[in-house]
Formats: structure tokens, sequence, C-alpha cells
């Protein structure tokens, strides 16, 4: 080992010129991982949320929740539905890939004051799966979200604008006397009805106001919200094979996401691939060219008594130890180059996300490691096939 040392210092600038190829390989595949990295999480970020929610209910012919003081039905998306049990939330809250789910309870009915059939729909108010399927307090537009006060509703935005409703008008409407706590916009939603309430007064209305006959008043509708736009499809499949008459609506926005985010990820393996490559061809390259330079003084040393496979040995130690050497400074260069630019303010590098991935540093080491192992079999497989001689001769 001794001597080993004693031969990188001979030859000094041979050394530091592989050392320093090693650094800047390193310093080179760290910031274009770390930049690409921070490119994938921010667009993750937006694309991971994108579509990741459905609504579940099962359709029908019959209307299953009939009175004689009101002649309406609870309905998704424009048709009858049954009733469901709230166990249904618990067991699709389960599915794998399942974010959120909540109930929600859709009832509309003619009403004599507006002239038209008017829909409210029962929401959980404290469920995520609520927020992205149907509102949430931010599609609030003009006066309060729900505030716990009895009677309370929203009105949807275009229903209140064609019968000229504002907040704090009272209306005597399904079945009693109600107040417009709010007026909203919440969009393009899979759930839309012209009034919102909490879900607990919509059971009330239908079951004590409006005397409807039904099974139970739990709910119609399950309101979906998955964690990732990448396993929507699987966990679709998976709650239609629950159910065989379960229907499933859900713009299909998660999808093009699905696709962006199938694109980054390939991309990112390729560019990762190539770098890594990258860092094999060049290692081997560096460490072969400087052993066969110095290929007549194995040639001697051989002829002096040394054995093959110390010779062996010590070709794949000086490669090893110069790998080694290069990665370590190129670490410790790139961590301080991607702390430097994270914190410089210049618009240009602002605009990135510089983080070092401290998870790639093991594989980097192991793949110069490789290259090293890898410049070193042509040399070493030549010692034991040639004698020292041979060696000399050729490379006087």
């Amino acid at each position: 080992m001794i001597y080993i040392f004693k031969e990188l210092r001979r030859h000094k600038w041979r050394t530091i010129f592989s050392v320093t190829g090693y650094a800047l390989a390193t310093v080179f595949i760290l910031l274009i991982l770390s930049v690409a990295d921070a490119n994938k999480n921010d667009s993750y970020g937006v694309l991971q949320s994108t579509g990741t929610h459905f609504i579940v209910y099962i359709p029908t012919e019959a209307n299953l929740c009939t009175s004689n003081i009101a002649n309406g039905s609870v309905f998704a998306e424009g048709v009858k539905t049954m009733m469901l049990d709230h166990d249904m939330v618990r067991t699709i809250r389960n599915v794998e890939g399942v974010k959120d789910a909540a109930a929600c309870l859709q009832y509309k009915m003619f009403d004599g004051v507006f002239q038209s059939e008017v829909s409210i729909a029962g929401i959980d108010t404290s469920s995520l799966a609520t927020r992205t399927n149907v509102l949430a307090p931010a599609h609030v537009i003009s006066g309060r979200y729900f505030s716990g006060r009895p009677e309370e509703l929203l009105a949807e935005e275009s229903f209140a604008a064609a019968h000229d409703l504002s907040p704090g008008d009272t209306l005597k409407i399904f079945g009693g006397k109600m107040i417009v706590a709010g007026i909203v916009n919440s969009g393009i939603r899979p759930v839309k009805a012209d009034f919102y309430a909490p879900i607990s007064l919509v059971r009330t209305i239908l079951k004590d106001r409006l005397l409807c006959n039904a099974p139970n008043f739990d709910m119609n509708i399950i309101l979906v919200e998955v964690a990732d736009a990448r396993v929507q499809d699987d966990v679709i499949t998976r709650i239609r094979n629950m159910m065989y008459k379960f229907a499933v609506s859900t713009y299909n926005c998660y999808q093009p996401a699905n696709r962006v985010m199938s694109i980054i990820d390939r991309s990112s393996i390729g560019l990762t691939g190539l770098i890594f490559l990258f860092l094999v061809i060049f290692s081997a390259k560096t460490q072969l060219t400087a052993l066969m330079e110095r290929f007549r003084e194995i040639g001697i040393l051989k002829s002096l008594g040394w054995s093959d496979s110390s010779l062996a040995i010590h070709v794949f130690l000086v490669s090893l130890i110069q790998s080694v050497a290069g990665v370590t400074a190129g670490v410790l260069l790139a961590f301080g180059l991607i702390e430097f630019l994270g914190h410089l303010d210049n618009p240009v590098f602002s605009s990135y996300s510089f983080r070092l991935r401290f998870g790639t540093i093991p594989l980097i080491y192991a793949l110069s490691l490789i290259g090293a192992v890898a410049a070193g079999l042509y040399p070493a497989i030549r010692i034991f096939r040639t004698k020292a001689g041979d060696i000399i001769r050729n490379h006087m």
C-alpha cells in the first residue's frame, strides 16, 4: 500500500488530472440531477392532484324518495339513483389509492315559488373529497361559508343571479324557512346543485319535512378523492369490482396529467442513465489511459520478481483510490456549489430550485468504482498473459 501512494505521488500531474476528471464529472452529474429533480417535483405537485376526484352512485329507473308533500327524487348527473348505506363510505375510503371519501345527498323537486325544479346537495363540510368534488370555502364570492347556524344554505351563483338572490335572504323552500348564507361559484364539478347545505340538514329535510319514503337517508352519492392521478384508473377498477352496478363519473383531465408524468418519468430515467453511463465510460477511459502509460514500468516490476496477482492488485488499487478521491472531492464541491446557487439573488438562478440528491451519492460511488475496475481489467489480463520481456519490448 505504501508503494501505491508513492506511485501516485511520483506521477503527481497524472494523478491530479485523473482525480480532477472524476471530480468535475461528479459535480456535473449532481448539478444536472439537482435541477432535474427539483423541476420534476414542482411539476408533480400540480400534476399528481389534477383531476383526482370522481363520484360513485347507482342509477335506477325508480323514484326512491316520494311523498305526498313533494314529488321529487334523489339524483346524480340528471338520473335517479338508489340510496346508499354510510358503511360504503368507510369501505371505499379503505380502497388502495383512495385519499378520502365522503357522503353526498342530492335531491331535486318542483318549487312553486321559483316555478321550476330546484336542487339541493347535502355535503360533509369537513371533507377533502367534498372540497374537490363539490365546493370549498374559497368558492364563496359573496356572503359567508357555513357558520354552524341552523337552516343555512349556499346558493350557486348562476341560480342566485337568475332569481335575484342575495346573502341574508330568507326563503320558504324545501318544506321550511331557510337563510341564504352566501353565494358560491364552484366552477366545473362532478356535483352541481342550485343550493348546498350540510348533509345532516338535507337528511332532516327529506325525512321530517318532506316525509320522503326511502329505505334510509344516508346518501345517494359517494365523493372520492384519489391520492395520485397515476393510480386513478386502478382505483376506479377496484371500486367497480366491489359492485358492478356502480356508475363512476369523472372528468378525464387526470389522464393527460398521467401521461405527462409518465413522460417525465421516462425522460428522467433516460437522462440519469445517460449521465451515469458517461461517468462509467469517463472513469474507464481515464484509468485505462493512465495505466497504459505506465505499462512498461509494470513489465519492469514483473521482471524484478513481482507476482502477477500483486501487480494486478496494484493496478486495481491505483484506479480505485483515484476514483474514490475524485468522487469525494466532486461531492463536496457540488454541495458547496448547490448551496451557493440556491442562495444566489439572481433572476436566472432563482427560477431553479437547487437541491442535492443525497440518495444518488452512493450510486455515483458505486458506478465510479465499476469504471475503475473496468479500467483495470484489460491491463490485469495483459499482466497475466504477457511475459515481462514482451511488455518491456512492446513499450520501449
